[in-house]
């Protein structure tokens, strides 16, 4: 099997494709930077995968979070917590000096099992902990990089006591200088909504951040990315077969090494339309869970699927399907929702899909 088409996200640079830009530019934020940096793109571009890269490759202690995971540990500082102690045993670095660093700070028992956090405790803040992992940071005289992975996710953290991540995020940029913060968004406008950079009432407000946007491959890099990666499998495509099915995914890398592992493993060429079909299924279903916050995400979706861009002619097929007045703030309202978590784009007067297969699994809402 290739490792371009490994289908989990990249850990070393000899797996990850044409990403020398975005792993500079991340250098560079990390090293000279400001405190905190964003890892934008897509749904599947690979920001994992340049993050846990560089990271790897840096060699800078550091600690991550995937924010995805609250959806089962729940959106409460006890579900938070469990997360930092799986990153902890995880931890860049060895985690037997962090964990010395952490040894008699009140709420954190330091063990053979490793690091545990009493989210119950009122004499443990997360803010004294990152003072910890700033001073293990200042005293090693390199950065510690916390790294939260669809940080959009943090603005659901609700319950007794719970964490203000925008806080936290505020007094480390002013008081912690060793730690850099590295937070990747698929939602993009979700995840700017959540930390209100440019909110006057934000305690984020006016901090300068760094942002690195991980961009789709264009069509030659994509034929690219799928023959250098059958070329390493040792496995045969016809290059007609490539061009379809790059015409047909759009550069968006998670959907091209899909496509990529399904031939490898089966050991024969598949049809584009077969593994199209797949993607779609996938991305509709990740569509009905978006449209069960609202009726109308799901008419809107389809409606612009089907080539209704413009407002007028979203709101008369949406109104045409739902039989019923849809009031313009509550289609304006969708609209700029679904412009927020990256699903779509305004390009003037018109709205599109930022993804070809999302476009069509949404024609079948």
């Amino acid at each position: 099997m290739s490792l371009l088409f490994d289908p989990r996200p990249k850990e070393r640079r000899s797996a990850l494709f044409d990403r020398e830009r975005e792993l500079a530019e991340l250098e560079r934020a990390v090293k000279r930077g400001a405190p905190l940096a964003l890892c934008l793109g897509v749904r599947r571009i690979g920001k994992t995968s340049v993050v846990k890269v560089f990271v790897n490759e840096s060699g800078y202690p550091s600690v991550y979070i995937d924010a995805r995971r609250l959806t089962e540990r729940g959106y409460s500082k006890a579900g938070l917590y469990a997360l930092l102690e799986e990153g902890f045993a995880k931890a860049r670095g060895k985690l037997t000096r962090i964990a010395e660093y952490l040894r008699g700070l009140k709420g954190v028992t330091v063990g053979g099992l490793g690091v545990e956090l009493d989210w119950g405790s009122r004499e443990l803040s997360l803010t004294a902990l990152l003072e910890r992992l700033d001073e293990y940071a200042g005293d090693r005289g390199e950065p510690f990089i916390v790294v939260v992975d669809e940080a959009q996710e943090l603005r659901f953290l609700k319950g007794y006591n719970r964490v203000d991540f925008a806080k936290v995020l505020a007094y480390s940029y002013d008081n912690l200088r060793n730690l850099k913060f590295v937070l990747t968004g698929s939602e993009v406008g979700v995840l700017y909504g959540f930390l209100a950079l440019e909110d006057r009432e934000s305690p984020l407000y006016g901090r300068a951040r760094d942002e690195i946007v991980i961009e789709r491959f264009g069509r030659e890099e994509s034929i690219e990315f799928l023959e250098t990666g059958f070329a390493e499998a040792g496995v045969s495509v016809p290059r007609e077969v490539v061009e379809k099915v790059v015409d047909a995914l759009d550069g968006i890398p998670g959907w091209l090494a899909l496509y990529g592992y399904e031939v490898v493993s089966k050991g024969e060429v598949v049809d584009a339309a077969a593994i199209l079909e797949r993607a779609v299924g996938v991305a509709l279903t990740e569509l009905r869970r978006d449209a069960r916050q609202s009726e109308l995400y799901g008419h809107v979706l389809r409606a612009v699927a089907l080539g209704y861009g413009r407002w007028s002619t979203i709101k008369r097929a949406a109104e045409a399907w739902m039989g019923r007045r849809i009031p313009d703030e509550s289609l304006r309202r969708s609209l700029r929702r679904l412009v927020e978590i990256s699903l779509l784009s305004r390009v003037d007067d018109e709205y599109e899909f930022l993804d070809p297969v999302y476009r069509e699994a949404a024609k079948r809402l």
